[in-house]
């Protein structure tokens, strides 16, 4: 008979050796697992040009290795390891997956960024359909639709309205008149190859009438007023018979223009001004120049501190009051209030043009700037006002009515302003002028008057001055230039549309 007490010892050996060596398995396996995570952290801080999916790998091969080990010392522990080991390995894919996912995720900001580089100022248009053989996002009318005998070009790869504007009217500045002429282009940053442009519709057809309606007058030289080729004194004169030669007298109709000609320069338009309301709302100022202790005059008792292009400033305003970065604005300073010359009624402010101000940032009640474009010294306090796009007429100058000539019967009005101030007691050819008469007056740019005045020698008699031509236009005030000139001109002297 066996002894008790010799069988407990060996049974209690007998359990306690497979239960210490499962946990001393496990321990090591474990402490093997955490020190590979440790190099393989410590390697990834160290390389972080590694690919999280290397990474990854590193571990899932050290979490295989520890579950091996576990596995060959303790068959107890297999299933446990195995599914250990799938954990880490749908721990790998999926980290990977979710690299793959995140990999067009970056590339999305490089894309849109190289979508928007080519068109800083307006997005092209995005809905394309097809007319004919080409793409286009307009609806273009048919060719054949435009009046006989205009001019039409078709677009080509690399054409802009800029570029037509000069090939065309030898002068870059008279694109809007092309895009004006082509109203089914809604965004003229944005023309397509194919498309079939007018160029010279209504004008070509008002300056070939002209010429060939007019006879014309001969002035000395041999050339009539139309520029052909007059006859010369004597030419084909038989003997003794009387000249066919006719000199040019004050009583004709002279002047004017064979053909459509530019009305103004882009120095007309952004550098003179207007006549607007005299309390118009201009809540954007220019606040102070980033150099200020530079222009500080030492003693001054006024400081005189101005600006000019190129010069960094500070606005009061920013985007609670309209402004925008990136965007340009007129620099417009008030001035006096504009009476009529005869009611002495107040017609308005006048608002000169001083330059072009780019806004570079703004936040909602302040913004940075620079100068762009300065048509004269830009003071503290200057005002801005949204850009606007005034494109330059183009049409035919008429001749200065003759002397037998009656008066039109249309709108009349006054000169009551002009370029330069109410010191200037004459006015001439080429001078801007204001005139009280506007777009409820039924005058549009590019349309002419004639500017005359009543003499009071004995009878009341019109005496013909010139001719202006209409630039821009307000509501009930205008600004013209002074294309004609028989006599000087003044402030308060009458106009009357053609």
């Amino acid at each position: 008979m066996v002894s008790v007490r010799r069988v407990v010892p060996i049974l209690l050996l007998a359990v306690t050796v497979p239960v210490w060596a499962q946990t001393t398995t496990s321990t090591t396996s474990t402490a093997t697992t955490t020190t590979q995570k440790k190099t393989t952290k410590k390697a990834a801080t160290t390389a972080p040009a590694s690919t999280t999916t290397a990474t990854t790998t590193s571990e899932s091969s050290t979490t295989t290795s520890a579950a091996a080990a576990t596995t060959t010392s303790s068959p107890a522990k297999k299933t446990t390891t195995k599914k250990a080991a799938a954990k880490t390995t749908k721990k790998a894919k999926a980290t990977t997956a979710k690299k793959k996912e995140a990999a067009p995720a970056e590339k999305k900001p490089a894309t849109k960024t190289a979508a928007k580089a080519p068109a800083k100022s307006t997005h092209p248009p995005r809905e394309l359909h097809k007319v004919g053989d080409h793409w286009t996002p307009y609806n273009p009318p048919d060719p054949a639709s435009y009046p006989p005998g205009s001019k039409t070009y078709t677009i080509k790869q690399g054409d802009t309205l800029w570029a037509l504007g000069k090939q065309f009217y030898n002068n870059a500045y008279l694109w809007p008149q092309i895009w004006e002429a082509n109203t089914w282009i809604t965004d003229a940053h944005w023309i397509y190859p194919g498309d079939v442009l007018l160029i010279e519709g209504e004008i070509a057809q008002q300056a070939t009438t002209g010429a060939a309606g007019t006879t014309g007058t001969t002035v000395a030289g041999g050339e009539t007023a139309t520029g052909q080729p007059g006859a010369q004194p004597g030419t084909g004169t038989a003997l003794g018979a009387p000249s066919q030669f006719r000199y040019t007298t004050a009583a004709d109709a002279v002047g004017g223009s064979a053909g459509p000609v530019a009305l103004a320069t882009e120095k007309d338009l952004y550098c003179y001004g207007y006549i607007g309301d005299p309390d118009e709302p201009l809540p954007n100022q220019v606040e102070e120049w980033e150099d200020i202790e530079v222009r500080y005059q030492p003693g001054a008792v006024r400081q005189e501190i101005d600006g000019s292009e190129g010069d960094l400033v500070f606005i009061d305003g920013g985007t609670s009051t309209g402004l925008a970065a990136g965007e340009t604005y007129m620099v417009v300073v008030p001035r006096n209030l504009i009476p009529h010359p005869v009611t002495h009624e107040i017609l308005g402010r006048e608002y000169e043009y001083r330059g072009q101000i780019r806004i570079l940032c703004a936040d909602a009640t302040e913004s940075r700037a620079i100068v762009t474009q300065s048509c004269a010294e830009i003071p503290i306090g200057a005002r801005l006002k949204p850009m606007p796009q005034i494109p330059i007429p183009l049409a035919r100058i008429p001749n200065l009515p003759a002397f037998c000539d009656p008066a039109s019967g249309k709108a009349n009005g006054y000169l009551v302003a002009a370029q330069g101030g109410d010191f200037l007691e004459i006015l001439g050819e080429g001078q801007l002028v204001q005139i009280n008469l506007g777009r409820d007056d039924q005058v549009q740019p590019g349309e002419f008057l004639t500017v005359f005045r009543q003499t009071n020698l004995g009878r009341t008699e019109r005496q013909v001055l010139g001719e202006i031509a209409v630039l821009t236009a307000e509501s009930h005030t205008a600004t013209a230039r002074i294309v004609l000139m028989r006599r000087a001109m003044r402030i308060g002297d009458q106009v009357e549309v053609r």
